[in-house]
C-alpha cells in the first residue's frame, strides 16, 4: 500500500480500525487483541488534514453529540473528562504521537531474526508470555544474542490494512539500539503482507520516541483517548 496516496487523516482512520474493533456504525467495541479489553469511551485522532472521533458503543447518543461539539482544537481535556464522567468514572487518559514508516527504513542487523513457532524457544528467557500468543503477533522480529531474544518487535494489533507495532527490550539490554533493529525487520515484513506498519506511543515514553527518531519515522498525527472503568 503506497503511503503517498493516503492522507494523514486516512492513516489515522486506518490506525483506529487497527487499534479497536467496531460495530457497523464505527462505534468502539473492544481493543483489537485476542483477549479483547476495554475500548476507550472516546478516541480522537488529530492530524494536519483534520481529525476523526470515535465513541464507545455504550455511550448515550446525547453524550456523543455533546462530546462531538466539544472535540474541536485546542482540546479542552479537563472538560472532556468531566463530560465522560457523567457516563462512568474515568480510569485513564492517553495522548501521544502516531507515526508511519518511510518508504525505506534501511537494512537490519544480522542478529535480527523472524521468530516463528520453530524458533519460539528463543523467547523463553526474556519474553515467555509472548510465546503463548505468537501466532496472533506475527510478524515477530527479534534481536538475538547467544540464542536468546533480547529485543522484540511484533504486531500488537492487526487489521486488513494496518499493523500496530509493539516493542519490548529486556532490561539489561536497553539503550543499545537493539529495539530499532528489530523494528526495521518487523516493518519490512508488515509491508510485504500488504499492510501499513504503524507505530504510536505516549508523550511521556521518551525511550519509545527515541526509537522513532532513530528510525526517521514520520509523525502523521496525535492519538487522544479517555477510557472509563469497566
Amino acid at each position: 500500500m503506497n503511503l503517498s496516496n493516503i492522507s494523514p487523516l486516512g492513516l489515522m482512520q486506518i490506525q483506529a480500525d487497527t487499534l479497536y474493533t467496531m460495530d457497523d456504525r464505527k462505534r468502539l467495541l473492544s481493543i483489537n487483541e485476542a483477549d479483547g479489553g476495554q475500548a476507550p469511551a472516546l478516541f480522537i485522532g488529530i492530524t494536519s488534514a483534520g481529525q476523526c472521533s470515535y465513541y464507545h458503543e455504550q455511550l448515550p447518543i446525547n453524550l456523543i453529540e455533546e462530546l462531538g461539539c466539544e472535540s474541536g482544537l485546542p482540546l479542552d481535556i479537563p472538560k472532556l473528562i468531566r463530560m465522560v464522567e457523567t457516563f462512568k468514572p474515568v480510569q485513564s487518559v492517553w495522548m501521544g504521537p502516531a507515526y508511519a514508516f518511510p518508504e525505506k527504513c534501511g537494512e537490519w542487523h544480522p542478529n535480527v531474526q523472524l521468530i516463528d513457532r520453530h524458533r519460539a524457544f528463543q523467547l523463553a528467557e526474556h519474553f515467555p508470555d509472548l510465546m503463548e500468543h505468537l501466532s496472533a503477533k506475527m510478524p515477530v522480529a527479534a534481536y538475538v544474542i547467544e540464542g536468546s531474544a533480547v529485543a522484540v518487535c511484533c504486531s500488537a494489533r492487526v487489521s486488513t490494512q494496518g499493523a500496530e507495532a509493539s516493542l519490548y527490550t529486556a532490561p539489561d539490554f536497553r539503550g543499545q539500539g537493539y529495539a530499532a533493529e528489530a523494528v526495521k525487520c518487523w516493518q519490512h515484513h508488515v509491508k510485504e503482507s500488504g499492510r501499513i506498519p504503524l507505530y504510536s506511543t505516549s508523550w511521556d515514553n521518551v525511550a519509545s520516541q527515541a526509537v522513532a527518531r532513530k528510525l526517521g519515522l514520520i509523525q502523521f498525527g496525535v492519538d487522544f483517548s479517555i477510557t472509563t472503568t469497566p
